[in-house]
């Protein structure tokens, strides 16, 4: 599964996403470990996961998880403008939500079964 993240802005922008653990830590861009912010002199740069554009829509995504690192949870997500080349901690956040992961898709809806049965909504 790809492109978990999706963000909608003005079209022609430079975004990211970050990923934080519950407890407030942040990972790093390959998911390999969470950290506090700044630990080691790391900044944004290197908590960053590119967001692309899909043409000039101002519809952005970004894979949650392309390494496989991180486990199975909810997971807080904020999105940046990036103000330079690189991300930077002085960057602004302009959207926030939060992920259900099962360790290698998104847990959507759609994706839940009971007793082996596909989910179905009723309105």
């Amino acid at each position: 599964m790809s492109d978990e993240i999706t963000h909608n802005a003005g079209p022609g922008l430079n975004l990211y996403a970050v990923r934080w653990q519950p407890n407030g830590n942040v990972f790093l861009t390959n998911g390999a470990s969470d950290e506090v912010w700044g630990t080691a002199g790391r900044d944004a740069d290197d908590y960053d996961v590119a967001m692309t554009e899909e043409d000039s829509s101002g519809h952005y995504k970004a894979d949650f998880d392309a390494s496989g690192n991180i486990a199975a949870g909810e997971y807080p997500i904020t999105i940046y403008q990036r103000g330079g080349a690189a991300a930077a901690d002085a960057d602004l956040p302009i959207g926030q939500g939060s992920l259900s992961w099962d360790g290698t898709a998104e847990i959507t809806l759609s994706s839940l079964s009971i007793s082996g049965f596909p989910a179905i909504l009723i309105r």
